[in-house]
């Protein structure tokens, strides 16, 4: 069977994103936080610890998630609204989480952001291109309970 749109574009996604969280820890490994906690730029994107452990968590079971096409969809739609309301809170303040202090949080909140939006129109395409939900989430292993009437 070949891929889908949905797996291709998470495989992409996390591909990118996971060297670029090790990068960022390597970059600033620190796990301190507050207004003192140091970041590093890597890319346009703030780092420390935090943030790059944040990005390995969120990334690295899409590589995982990809080998379905439901299981791409549902994860695209859940770390796109995740990243989108990180990239929001980024957008209001410097100290996303009350953590994690991002004094360049306005790139950082615009790369989330585009990030987001990439993420759930690749989803919304692939379930229109499948024919809606029903056909995406058909290789799902669990099948819905039929009603005994």
């Amino acid at each position: 069977m070949s891929w889908t749109l949905a797996q291709w574009g998470l495989l992409v996604i996390a591909l990118i994103h996971v060297p670029w969280a090790i990068a960022g820890f390597i970059a600033e490994p620190s796990f301190a936080i507050g207004p003192d906690a140091r970041t590093a730029s890597v890319l346009g994107m703030d780092y420390n610890g935090w943030h790059a452990v944040a990005g390995l968590v969120l990334f690295v079971p899409g590589l995982f998630f990809a080998v379905r096409n439901s299981w791409s969809v549902l994860y695209l739609l859940f770390a796109g609204v995740s990243g989108g309301l990180s990239g929001v809170w980024a957008l209001a303040s410097s100290r996303v989480l009350y953590v994690l202090h991002m004094p360049n949080h306005i790139p950082d909140a615009i790369l989330h952001l585009v990030t987001a939006t990439i993420m759930v129109a690749i989803a919304v395409l692939q379930v229109r291109r499948d024919g809606g939900w029903r056909n995406t989430l058909r290789d799902l292993p669990w099948r819905p309970i039929r009603s005994a009437t």
